[in-house]
């Protein structure tokens, strides 16, 4: 194979590439389809074009993936421009021309803060689905550092997999937004466009070897082995709750008259957000809702209003007086609190602080965290098919409203959620409570309207 070869687009490629010039490019697909490579060649196309004013910057979460995109791009520019000279404590390569490729992991402020002050004139951020949901707003947030002179496209090109930790967002910001391989604007203005492919595109790979290594990855989820093997974005298996959740159905407006037996699920947090969820078991049927069925009523919260990853560090005194405060707009009288314990510098317990601050609380029963997301996701479902209690959510619950639905499935353990994902604690207050309150159902009571 000559140089030339070595860095010869394939058909797929070459289709991405023509958007290159007037498109920004999220290049979704499936696995092994080359969308890295077609992302390289476009760094290789934005060098040669911009000359001594280049400055692209390659995004990655972690460093082991960035250092291999490093070591490619390096063979790359020395196979297009001749010459290239990396600077790895600096993360960077030059190539004759004067143009620098900055490489940077992202993932927290630490690996943000470190742009600040620089000029880039492309962001190329790779495998950006299995990003957590803070790399991803760090990565929107790098935009503002993308400054090109006067006449010269600012560009912009990102790879995914469907199925991972980002996977809901991407749905929501871009493959939503228009058919694949058709343009559509962002809020902004910017012009984008989203590809789609599979290994089958990839003629540089064993395809018969790499799809059984897939499909052996994916095991029995059928949801994940078509993300990979197809690129198909409609399977949200990369989501632990959509399906089933649906806001047409789950989110609701508060009945009027109805009666709860209820219960608060709280997670504690000081540098992180303490939550508290105030449900609501139906006593009989109501409407379409079946006795028995769960309702998230409202909410309270420590956490800052610009980053929900974030607490603001309030005592769980204060969380005591916000619990009260919305029970008693809720009508709920004395409920009982389950939530996760903590012990505090004067080994005092949260759950003590609690109870001497008037709230009656304790910690869950038994912890099985694979089982509550089992019995939220079947509770959703009955919720849809009418086949029994559902869950229900209202509009007082924004929060647990816009963590839900993007809620991770664990990279290696798809049953749990990402442990990495650093905004569960709706869900998680949501889930003890849940459990909590279905391990103490009736087995009998009155129905009235819908059987």
């Amino acid at each position: 194979m000559t140089d030339t070869d070595a860095i010869t687009p394939t058909p797929f490629q070459e289709a991405v590439l023509r958007y290159r010039g007037h498109c920004n490019i999220m290049n979704a697909g499936g696995r092994g389809s080359g969308k890295s490579f077609s992302m390289m060649l476009d760094v290789i196309d934005h060098l040669a074009i911009l000359g001594p004013v280049a400055r692209p910057l390659v995004l990655r979460e972690q460093w082991a993936g960035l250092l291999q995109l490093q070591s490619e791009l390096l063979e790359m520019c020395r196979i297009a421009f001749g010459e290239a000279r990396r600077n790895k404590s600096e993360g960077t390569i030059t190539i004759p021309t004067g143009g620098v490729i900055t490489f940077s992991n992202v993932s927290d402020e630490d690996s943000y803060a470190k742009h600040q002050g620089k000029s880039y004139t492309g962001l190329f951020a790779d495998e950006c689905g299995n990003y957590p949901t803070q790399a991803w707003a760090f990565v929107n947030r790098i935009r503002s550092n993308l400054r090109a002179p006067p006449g010269v496209r600012v560009k912009l090109h990102f790879t995914a997999n469907p199925h991972g930790r980002a996977h809901s967002i991407l749905l929501k910001e871009y493959i939503g937004k228009s058919p694949p391989w058709t343009p559509f604007e962002d809020p902004s203005g910017e012009l984008w466009i989203w590809t789609t492919s599979t290994l089958e595109d990839n003629p540089h790979i064993d395809r018969t070897s790499y799809r059984r290594q897939l499909v052996a990855a994916c095991g029995n989820d059928e949801a994940l082995s078509r993300a990979w093997l197809e690129g198909d974005w409609s399977v949200l298996g990369g989501s632990m709750f959509a399906p089933p959740f649906d806001p047409a159905i789950h989110i609701i407006k508060t009945p009027l008259r109805a009666d709860y037996l209820h219960r608060v699920g709280g997670d504690w947090g000081t540098a992180s957000p303490a939550t508290a969820i105030l449900l609501g078991r139906l006593k009989v049927d109501v409407g379409p809702m079946r006795y028995g069925s769960i309702i998230a009523l409202d909410e309270v919260d420590t956490a800052d209003p610009l980053d929900l990853s974030l607490g603001t560090g309030a005592p769980p005194q204060a969380l005591a007086e916000m619990i009260k405060e919305m029970c008693a707009r809720n009508g709920a009288r004395y409920p009982s609190v389950v939530m996760d314990d903590a012990r505090g510098l004067q080994s005092e317990t949260v759950i003590q602080l609690l109870r001497e601050n008037g709230i009656s609380a304790h910690k869950p029963y038994r912890k099985d965290r694979v089982g509550q997301w089992n019995l939220i996701r079947q509770l959703m479902s009955n919720a849809v098919t009418g086949d029994g209690p559902g869950l229900y959510i209202t509009d007082r619950c924004p929060h647990l409203l816009e963590t839900l639905p993007e809620a991770p499935r664990g990279t290696l353990r798809a049953e749990d959620l990402d442990p990495k994902w650093n905004r569960d604690h709706w869900v998680d207050a949501m889930a003890y409570g849940i459990t909590d309150l279905w391990g103490r159902r009736a087995t009998s009571g009155t129905h009235y309207g819908m059987t």
